[in-house]
């Protein structure tokens, strides 16, 4: 066989490619294009793709996730000499139990994860008397184009509710569920409010407040970490399928 019909075989092997025929996560090509151009939607369905079916970028993943242990501790520090001792413990302990009740580690560990397979994590601080409460924003309707005092402005794109909940009993309960902030931000998407800033714009984004909507990401770059491994990991596939068939 020549060189050129050994690489068309090769491409036409391994096990990626018959577990989703009819989506191209086995065609090398388009994902490094997708590299290329910084497409991140396309990149990130990669990505979760292979969290799911691939043992080596799953336990990558995990791993740099979950190495660090984020401990955290509280440090008091009294400004007033006069304020009795017990209410300066109290205090403390209160903040204690807050932050004991947030569990820290775990939802720090959870959000890196996150930001390895998705590129970056989108959230939402709740308010809350007893602990840190964190919802998770969908990342494929979530932006930042702006930025205050250099933190990222996160917005929201209100067609979500439209386009994953049919059922209008069941949008408005999820809705619900939301801090009050989007349902400001829904009822004037319906009301068709929310214009495109420029041409070529979607409509529909809405600026969240600063300070309760964040984002986290790796050195300013929404694409997976580890997405060049991905290549490597068809070619291997690719490569354990073909020594099969010659053992065979």
């Amino acid at each position: 066989m020549g060189p050129r019909k050994l690489n068309n075989a090769v491409l036409d092997l391994g096990d990626t490619r018959r577990v989703a025929p009819l989506i191209p996560y086995h065609d090398k090509r388009l994902l490094l294009n997708s590299i290329i151009k910084n497409d991140y939607k396309r990149l990130r369905e990669f990505s979760n793709f292979f969290y799911k079916t691939n043992g080596i970028y799953s336990k990558l993943c995990q791993y740099v996730a979950f190495m660090y242990r984020y401990d955290w501790y509280l440090v008091p520090e009294v400004l007033d000499n006069n304020v009795a001792e017990d209410k300066i413990l109290k205090d403390f302990s209160k903040m204690l139990n807050y932050l004991d009740n947030s569990y820290i580690k775990k939802i720090c560990g959870e959000m890196a994860l996150k930001v390895l397979i998705n590129g970056c994590y989108y959230g939402y601080l709740v308010p809350s008397k007893n602990s840190i409460l964190i919802q998770e924003l969908p990342v494929d309707y979530c932006r930042t184009t702006y930025s205050i005092r250099n933190m990222p402005v996160v917005e929201f794109n209100m067609k979500y509710f439209d386009e994953h909940f049919k059922d209008s009993n069941y949008r408005m309960r999820i809705l619900n569920l939301f801090p009050e902030e989007f349902k400001k931000g829904y009822a004037l998407y319906k009301r068709g409010k929310l214009l495109a800033d420029h041409n070529g714009d979607g409509n529909g984004w809405y600026v969240l407040e600063p300070g309760a909507a964040f984002k986290f990401n790796l050195n300013n770059n929404d694409a997976p970490v580890f997405i060049d491994i991905i290549p490597l990991l068809l070619d291997l596939d690719a490569a354990q399928d073909l020594d099969r068939r010659k053992q065979m």
